[in-house]
């Protein structure tokens, strides 16, 4: 029997977090300033468990072959987040998986994108910069200019934004985010906003590595991925946000309707707006705000019926 996998979320405290995780999650979420809420993940120490199966984890559902049909090692290698910043997040960038090895001896490095869930009026993000080179950047950095450099971007609800591995980036204040990335945690840290952490400290930058894998000039189209929206079902409609190297992440949502999606591979779903069901042949879960499941390889045809928004990732063939 393919089981449909119910993950439970992992939450991580951070210093620009903010409370919206709480209307979503409620007493699961624990206390203290939580910014990130890993929805799905198999990373070693912060791997959500299986609901029903007594404490095994997503990681320990990979190793047994529960999701890809096979016994895999290493880690689980999609990652899906939210975050809830109240405040900037550093000003960052990641390498891609040659830098990875590289760099720091590790399998893959960090793409991701970003899908704007809510948002208040006003909120920006930061998505590249203007600088003809890497090294004009790092001048500017040394010169306390290098915000004058970066491009903020306008952010509203529903917004979509693919952030390549090389792509300086920052999310602001006011707004909850859907991320999808490689299972990574290779973060090259450029701008803090000059704040300090728990310990009174400047946190660390990484100024050196960070800056020899960023991207210039940068290329602002890169982030428009979004195919048109596709009519399927009863009332109900999807679209392609992105399918690339890592992953494919489509949007699914329908209006007191149903509909079907087909695939053989596995992939996750994350319910991201009002509740409904999920159906295989052989298992049904009730998804309400903030669900995720892992659905295994071979499941095959899929039911959805209710009033809610899904995204749906695949695993891309650079993680095959």
């Amino acid at each position: 029997m393919a089981e449909l996998l119910v993950v439970e979320p992992v939450f991580a405290e951070r210093l620009w977090g903010g409370d919206e995780l709480r209307r979503w999650f409620g007493d699961a979420v624990p206390d203290g300033i939580i910014g990130e809420c890993w929805a799905v993940s198999g990373m070693a120490g912060m791997s959500g468990t299986i609901r029903g199966h007594d404490g095994a984890t997503l990681r320990d559902a990979w190793e047994r072959g529960l999701v890809s049909g096979r016994q895999e090692s290493g880690e689980f290698p999609l990652l899906c987040k939210l975050l809830d910043p109240q405040d900037w997040l550093s000003v960052q960038v990641h390498p891609d998986d040659v830098q990875a090895r590289a760099l720091e001896g590790q399998p893959r490095g960090k793409a991701e994108c970003w899908l704007v869930v809510s948002c208040t009026e006003g909120a920006e993000l930061i998505l590249g910069h203007t600088a003809d080179t890497a090294e004009e950047l790092r001048e500017a950095l040394a010169e306390g200019t290098l915000m004058e450099h970066l491009v903020r971007v306008p952010v509203h609800q529903d917004d979509f934004f693919m952030v390549s591995a090389g792509t300086l980036h920052s999310l602001g204040p006011g707004m909850l985010v859907y991320e999808v990335q490689q299972a990574s945690d290779i973060t090259y840290r450029l701008y803090d906003f000059d704040r300090v952490g728990p310990d009174g400290q400047p946190r660390a930058l990484h100024v050196d590595k960070g800056f020899s894998v960023v991207s210039a000039p940068h290329d602002p189209d890169a982030a428009s991925t979004a195919r048109a929206w596709q009519e399927t079902g009863l009332q109900a409609r999807w679209r392609v946000l992105v399918d690339c190297p890592q992953f494919r992440v489509e949007r699914w949502e329908t209006l007191h309707g149903r509909f079907a999606m087909e695939g053989d591979g596995y992939r996750v779903v994350t319910c991201i707006g009002g509740g409904g069901t999920l159906r295989s042949a052989e298992d049904a879960v009730e998804l309400g705000l903030g669900t995720s499941v892992v659905v295994p390889a071979g499941t095959g045809h899929l039911e959805v019926d209710g009033n809610l928004i899904l995204i749906v990732t695949h695993p891309g063939p650079a993680l095959a």
